[in-house]
């Protein structure tokens, strides 16, 4: 059994994912989508897909990293404080994303749901199976602790050894029954992938993040005061200038019969925002019988604006149409709001650097690149130990913090083999750091929790162990024996 869910079920789930998804988007590329129910229920998918999509995303960016990266997250989560911040970090994006799961899928309840009309059978069983999957990582997060470090020693071997097809399945069968039923249904939400809306993973346009932006123009008259709409004028192309301008009081005002869509209007409202965050005020040249159907649209005439006078009574000059164009919009900008323009970059500016105080202190904790310290602590007098003899001895973990009580003690395995020559190994098991016990009869080291057993050298003799126990420097400083100690030992070997 434990074949048939470890190896084959996975080898099984990935084939088909990868052949059938390429057979779906060679064959219907139309439907390599997500079917958008934005207009149906925008706010529900709004709460539910926030949600869902930043907490879940998030956690497989930690999982996929963690499984190319090994070594490094090993080093990572060698400190019992980060370890501690990435287990509460996961747990509440886990929860972030279990509640937007069930969002989305309460919205689909109601008889009357517009999204209910629209949700096939397989979004029911996708939906339903996500929802396992995620209430499972909270169980396991919950109830199977530092599963982010087990997951380093167990699942990624497993995984890389299914990559290099050569299965080995002992890391995992020893885990509980639960992060078993995690890793099988991560492979079953694989299976499904080609069959359900999870393609939509693959069709981000990532061709927005380089595309030129796109230049929205307020089709208004600088000549009347604010919130007036007018008629389009009938002048030359050449000599009108359309404003865009920040002024929320604004109104729009389109050409006779010119129609435009609501998601058009707002996805360009949007935009003309975007482009113009760095120009506050900018003018370029269009056709103002320009319909956004490409129609033309009938307009009443519009006296030269040399015979017009402007709201303070003076006529209006044209202003040359090469000083308007996108990238010189800042020339001939009032003072006022250059001035503007200059406060809100300095007030960046400043966001930036409070922000940067805060954050990059605790990326560089995070990400481990401060180091722990190591000290050289006393365990005894030379004279306490006798040449042979393997005893145990405690000493205060360095890196422990005054309210870690109990957890702060430490022990390490000391024997002494000639006079003035000691070597000291770590007390814990490098397959998931359970204590290992010395048996002087048989001359090893023996860990009950899982079956692992080394030598008296440390080395490994059979069971799960990936490599020998963790040795300490020793010496003797004036009669006292030092351990120069560190952390509590985590292994880094995954593979």
């Amino acid at each position: 059994m434990e074949t048939v869910l470890f190896i084959v079920f996975p080898y099984v789930a990935v084939t088909l994912a990868i052949g059938v998804g390429l057979h779906r988007y060679l064959t219907g590329r139309y439907t390599y989508s997500s079917l958008s129910s934005q207009l149906l229920e925008n706010r529900k998918l709004f709460w539910g897909s926030v949600p869902w999509h930043y907490g879940i995303t998030l956690i497989l960016l930690a999982h996929l990293l963690a499984w190319l990266f090994p070594g490094a997250a090993a080093a990572i989560l060698g400190n019992g404080i980060r370890l501690f911040v990435f287990e509460a970090v996961g747990l509440a994006l886990a929860l972030f994303a279990a509640l937007g799961v069930i969002l989305l899928i309460v919205r689909r309840l109601p008889t009357d749901s517009r999204a209910r009309a629209v949700t096939s059978g397989m979004d029911w069983l996708l939906l339903f199976v996500l929802l396992i999957q995620v209430f499972t990582g909270i169980g396991v997060a919950l109830f199977n602790r530092w599963g982010s470090l087990w997951y380093l020693s167990t699942a990624v071997p497993w995984l890389w050894s299914l990559i290099k097809f050569q299965p080995e399945v002992s890391t995992v069968t020893a885990l509980p029954a639960l992060i078993q039923f995690h890793l099988v249904w991560g492979f079953l939400i694989i299976l499904l992938f080609p069959f359900t809306r999870l393609v939509h993973i693959f069709t981000i346009p990532l061709e927005y993040l380089w595309r030129p932006y796109q230049v929205v123009v307020w089709y208004r008259d600088p000549r009347r005061g604010p919130g007036q709409a007018v008629d389009a004028p009938s002048t030359p192309v050449a000599s009108r200038l359309v404003q865009i301008t920040d002024q929320p009081q604004a109104r729009l005002s389109l050409p006779p019969g010119a129609r435009i869509s609501r998601s058009r209007f707002f996805l360009g409202f949007a935009a003309g925002i975007f482009t113009s965050l760095g120009r506050p005020l900018a003018f370029v040249p269009m056709d103002p019988l320009a319909d956004p159907s490409g129609r033309k649209s009938e307009a009443k005439p519009v006296p030269d604006p040399h015979d017009e006078p402007h709201s303070n009574n003076e006529p209006l000059t044209p202003v040359p149409p090469d000083q308007y164009l996108r990238h010189s919009g800042h020339l001939g900008t009032p003072a006022d709001i250059s001035r503007r323009s200059l406060f809100s970059k300095l007030s960046i500016l400043a966001g930036a650097i409070a922000a940067g105080v805060v954050v990059v202190p605790s990326i560089w904790f995070l990400l481990g690149l401060r180091k722990a310290p190591m000290l050289w602590l006393g365990v005894g007098k030379v004279s306490d130990f006798r040449v042979g003899e393997t005893v145990e001895v405690a000493y205060a973990d360095p890196s422990s913090l005054p309210w870690a009580g109990v957890t702060a003690k430490a022990a390490a395995w000391l024997r002494r083999v000639s006079a003035d020559q000691f070597i000291a190994f770590s007390i814990n098991c490098t397959h998931l750091g359970c204590p290992v016990r010395w048996l002087a009869g048989a001359e090893l080291f023996m860990c009950p929790c899982h079956g692992g057993v080394f030598y008296s050298d440390g080395n490994v003799a059979s069971g799960p162990p990936p490599k020998p126990l963790v040795t300490y420097p020793v010496r003797v400083n004036r009669g006292t024996v030092e351990i120069l100690a560190s952390p509590l030992p985590i292994t880094t070997h995954t593979l």
